[in-house]
């Protein structure tokens, strides 16, 4: 997450004084002296005369304390008042007082006495904005993934660096909110420190509070809704699967239709399921699927949503929901061989052996060299009853899965005797693949010629068997 707050110019603070002297009527002498305080300290903090500078302040905030007690209604004074605290670093006074002076001169219609305190109060929260914004970035430029464990001493030293940072943003961005409480920048970036150190719920209620003052900004909304997500996040990665699973569905009925929310609940209960034993995985499974179904609808074009929702129904036994997610999944990516031969599974499962042949050959088709695939399609066979298809499918995947390559394929099969199985075999032309393997104590060669789609297996250079998936083989399948 990225700051999303505006550098303000920095102000320098007026060093000219109201117009105090020569009123219609006699000012309260507190509030005069107060002023002549804080007008001379401030020309002492000027010249560098800092020690003059700091007595100045500490009489006027006494002098204008005062006035402020005795004649409530002098809202000028009260305006020098908050610059007297802001030069004494006390800023939740200052804000009060500014706050108090503005109000008051509005009142009377003062339009350039309330131009001036305005400008004083918006120079101090400036300063201390600008500074906490400035911290901010060097913290994110020190260490930019706080919650990452640091992987040497280099980077431990990095991160205390972002840590200091961050409390340094802190006290610069509570002095600008003492300034202006309402103030949604500052609210804004309060909330950023402390999701920036993955501290969610300190991060949400400053972001909420951000809102609440400016209800129209659309980026304070999207802000707080990721907070709230990686909050979640940060409850299933400690495993709180049930408390992260309802905190998705508290967030779902503020926004029905935010798809991510309902990827959030289908992570949680699928994490969940696959540590759980025996039959409670199920219904886990299921609600998991459940999730990621639903996520699908509100984001059709994702191909992953009912990737994960097909896996989740196939691993609860919800076979015709995981059938309904996977032809989802190939309407988007209809050469996603994975999801084909999981779909032939699937419709195994459903006993439509056709159509799980049908759709597990087109993936072998186009994938021949997945030996998953054909494992896959030899166990459809088998349940099929096609008992000799299946054995065809089973070798080839028995000498991809345990072969070892013979260098210059060409050059071996020349070397089969003339007249034997492989001698003939090598007569209508080369193998593309030469692979040696053993099974049961026996030694066997599989020649593949990928491009007519048969495999030779051959025990010295003898034919044991001939695979051939050319054509899928639905003769003998089972109703």
């Amino acid at each position: 997450m990225r700051s999303t707050a505006t550098t303000f110019g920095l102000l320098g603070a007026f060093a000219v004084a109201l117009t105090w002297a020569g009123t219609a009527h006699a000012r309260n002498p507190h509030c005069a002296g107060g002023i002549q305080y804080v007008v001379q300290g401030m020309r002492d903090k000027d010249k560098g005369n800092i020690e003059d500078y700091q007595r100045q302040m500490m009489k006027a905030v006494q002098q204008l304390e005062t006035c402020a007690s005795e004649d409530p209604q002098d809202f000028e004074a009260i305006g020098y008042l908050g610059w007297a605290y802001a030069e004494t670093d006390s800023m939740e006074k200052a804000g009060k007082a500014f706050k108090t002076s503005i109000a008051g001169l509005e009142t009377k219609g003062d339009k350039k006495k309330v131009d001036v305190v305005k400008n004083n109060l918006e120079s101090y929260w400036a300063t201390s904005f600008n500074k906490g914004i400035e911290a901010i970035n060097a913290g994110q430029a020190a260490y930019p993934v706080f919650g990452k464990e640091p992987a040497d001493d280099a980077d431990r030293n990095l991160k205390a660096e972002a840590a200091k940072k961050y409390v340094e943003a802190e006290g610069h961005l509570l002095r600008a909110w003492q300034l202006k409480p309402t103030d949604s920048r500052t609210l804004r970036n309060r909330g950023s420190v402390h999701a920036f150190r993955g501290e969610w719920d300190q991060a949400e209620a400053y972001f909420t509070q951000a809102i609440a003052a400016a209800p129209a900004d659309t980026a304070l909304m999207a802000t707080l809704k990721g907070i709230r997500q990686n909050r979640a996040q940060d409850l299933i990665n400690a495993k709180k699967y049930d408390e992260a699973a309802a905190f998705y569905g508290e967030l779902i009925k503020a926004d029905p239709k935010n798809a991510d929310l309902y990827l959030g609940v289908g992570e949680a209960r699928f994490k969940q399921a696959t540590e759980a034993q025996g039959e409670a995985r199920k219904p886990l499974f299921k609600a998991a699927g459940e999730a990621y179904a639903k996520a699908s609808e509100l984001k059709p074009g994702d191909a992953d949503l009912p990737f994960n929702g097909a896996l989740a129904y196939q691993n609860a036994g919800e076979w015709a929901l995981a059938d309904a997610q996977w032809l989802k999944v190939l309407a988007i990516r209809p050469t996603d061989v994975e999801a084909g031969g999981a779909r032939g599974a699937v419709l195994a499962e459903l006993k439509r052996y056709d159509e799980a042949i049908k759709v597990l050959h087109a993936a072998v088709i186009q994938e021949p060299k997945n030996k998953i695939l054909h494992r896959q399609l030899g166990a459809v066979y088998t349940k099929a009853g096609n008992s000799a298809k299946a054995t065809q499918e089973l070798m080839v995947y028995l000498a991809m899965n345990s072969g070892k390559a013979i260098e210059d394929a060409a050059a071996h099969a020349k070397k089969a005797p003339a007249g034997s199985d492989a001698g003939k075999v090598a007569a209508t032309g080369a193998p593309d693949q030469v692979l040696a393997w053993e099974a049961d104590g026996k030694n066997y060669e599989t020649w593949i010629y990928w491009d007519k789609k048969v495999a030779h297996h051959f025990s010295g250079n003898s034919t044991q068997l001939k695979s051939d998936w050319s054509a899928p083989d639905l003769k003998t399948v089972a109703k």
